[in-house]
């Protein structure tokens, strides 16, 4: 009988240390999915304008940036952005990420023809 309650012990230490593990592991995934958020907004506001990289360096927290935020961005760094915001069902920003990824860099507002004829998806 003694025999069978330490392996029963064992088997309950082995399941909250299971536990524990999940825990930890849906824990690391929620944060990466936290700084993925952060990273893919704050380097929209400044493809956008909405932003300077100031103001969002000022705000309290993590700062993290899809891109340099120095630097321009390359088309691989804006489809991934696009990628990400389809997932979030963020369709305006996709649009004008799109805008900025076929106008080189330039939101087509700011030119006078428009994606809108070329295609309707981000």
């Amino acid at each position: 009988m003694l025999r069978f309650k330490s392996k029963k012990i064992l088997l309950v230490e082995k399941y909250l240390n299971n536990m524990e593990e999940y825990e930890n592991k849906a824990m690391e995934r929620e944060r990466e999915e936290e700084l993925l958020c952060l990273a893919n907004n704050n380097s929209y506001l400044i493809l956008t304008g909405q932003k300077t990289l100031k103001q969002i360096l000022n705000r309290r927290g993590d700062q993290s940036f899809v891109t340099m935020p120095d630097e321009d961005p390359n088309d691989k760094d804006l489809q991934l952005m696009i990628d990400y915001f389809i997932i979030t069902e963020e369709y305006e920003k996709c649009a004008k990420l799109r805008d900025i990824l076929i106008g080189s860099g330039e939101l087509l507002e700011d030119k006078s023809e428009t994606t809108a004829s070329r295609t309707t998806a981000c």
